[in-house]
């Protein structure tokens, strides 16, 4: 297949471009930044009517814009343009369509990121697209919430935790792990389409428990002190009014806090599984 894969200058979408080629894929990158390898210039404010579907088998729509922090903002930015891509790519013919949302994205989420995928999940799925819901993706030199963690550990002595109801224990789900499975899904998508997976290992890690293994891969000792989450958020909050953009978003702190409570949709894709953290 020629697969599209927007966002494929980041970390999630990197990875997974890089899965297609592996399996003997024509991997088209679609990206602001360049990218080795056939490249397109993308950005989710063009019109996507404009992107040449000609040349698309298939897309995987991994791209997000975390800069807007204003719920108006964020709709504006990504979720109005992201809706406009997957109907462009429909319209156009591509019957492939794979939408990268988040662990975050459930009916009472209370973070802006995952109303933010759960509105783009609706039309997704509408169109027939296939939504994969990452725990949070990790591996030697991860990205995202993970890659602060990390960032973290290596940074700070003593590495402040954040404290709540459960250890606040996150899903996980390794990166090689996460892209084979959204090729699988690429691959063998059903006619009609519309599912939804969660793309996690399914029994959830305390955050402290994270934090250290982190530190153990990392070959570093360090120290713990914990801190009532909503202490965190606070000064997070604070830091952002004043114009100061953390090493972590409040945003972030939110989904990690609440998140989903249990794995509720489609199981992981045939032959497709997710090992767990220590592994």
């Amino acid at each position: 297949m020629r697969v599209a894969v927007t966002g494929a200058s980041g970390y999630v979408g990197g990875k997974i471009l890089r899965a297609f080629q592996a399996q003997g894929h024509e991997a088209l990158a679609w990206s602001r930044r360049p990218c080795p390898g056939s490249w397109t210039p993308f950005d989710l404010k063009a019109d996507p009517r404009t992107l040449p579907w000609e040349q698309v088998d298939a897309l995987v729509h991994t791209a997000y814009d975390f800069a807007p922090r204003d719920w108006d903002d964020i709709v504006a930015s990504n979720v109005k343009p992201s809706i406009a891509l997957l109907r462009a790519a429909s319209e156009a013919g591509v019957r492939r369509l794979v939408f990268i949302s988040s662990i975050s994205s459930f009916e009472g989420t209370r973070s802006n990121y995952g109303r933010a995928k759960l509105m783009i999940e609706e039309a997704a799925l509408s169109l027939g697209a296939a939504v994969v819901r990452p725990g949070l993706v990790w591996g030697d030199q991860p990205g995202g919430v993970m890659g602060a963690l990390q960032m973290l550990v290596e940074k700070l002595p003593l590495i402040p935790y954040l404290q709540g109801r459960g250890g606040l224990a996150q899903f996980l789900v390794h990166e090689d792990d996460l892209s084979r499975a959204v090729v699988t899904l690429a691959e063998n998508l059903p006619a009609g389409g519309g599912s939804v997976h969660e793309a996690t290992h399914p029994n959830p890690v305390p955050l402290l428990q994270i934090l250290k293994e982190i530190a153990r891969r990392s070959k570093l000792t360090r120290y713990y002190l914990p801190i009532p989450w909503q202490v965190a958020l606070c000064g997070l909050k604070t830091l952002e009014a004043l114009g100061i953009n953390p090493l972590f978003r409040s945003d972030s702190l939110i989904g990690l806090v609440h998140r989903v409570p249990s794995l509720r949709a489609t199981g992981s894709p045939q032959a497709v599984g997710y090992r767990p953290f220590r592994s």
